[in-house]
């Protein structure tokens, strides 16, 4: 066998689990939510469901690992905001999340987000229940300064080109 036998194959699961990040310090830096954000956590999954409050508010999924003898880390992967216009909440959301799941249906990134990492898929969530808070702007913010992979609206329209335009 020559030394490259595994090549094509190992390349092809290399790229299959190949992902990109939008990495800048500087943007990160220039998220300003305008109220304090106390962020709570649960693995997503239908065990968790009922340790997400019924109220308003904000909330990021992350994938993390702590996988032994590594530092625990992560990546934003979607954020978004549920009972600004609405009663939802962010249990109602988060239910609505689990059915997406469930019947394979809804935005297709976001079923892929959820069905890929089972085990390492963490929902993040602030409870925000002052309805005077503006979550859209609060989100706006967040999706500008981070640009999460899986989010493909909401951010102002000059990154929202350039989300676009990038290939």
């Amino acid at each position: 066998m020559g030394k490259f036998h595994d090549l094509v194959v190992n390349t092809e699961r290399y790229k299959a689990s190949l992902n990109e990040f939008f990495l800048d310090m500087t943007s990160w830096k220039k998220f300003s939510p305008g109220i304090p954000l106390t962020w709570e956590r649960v693995q997503f999954g239908i065990g968790t469901r009922d340790d997400v409050p019924q109220t308003r508010g904000l909330y990021v999924f992350t994938l993390e690992s702590s996988v032994a003898g590594l530092p625990q880390h992560g990546y934003i992967l979607y954020a978004g905001i549920t009972g600004n216009t609405s009663a939802a909440t962010l249990r109602s959301r988060y239910a609505q999340y689990l059915r997406h799941l469930a019947n394979e249906d809804g935005r297709p990134l976001v079923y892929y987000m959820l069905a890929k990492w089972p085990e390492n898929l963490i929902f993040n969530f602030v409870p925000v229940p002052d309805t005077t808070v503006d979550l859209a702007a609060i989100e706006k913010s967040l999706l500008n300064a981070v640009m999460p992979p899986v989010n493909t609206a909401d951010f102002d329209a000059d990154i929202l080109a350039m989300k676009k335009a990038a290939f």
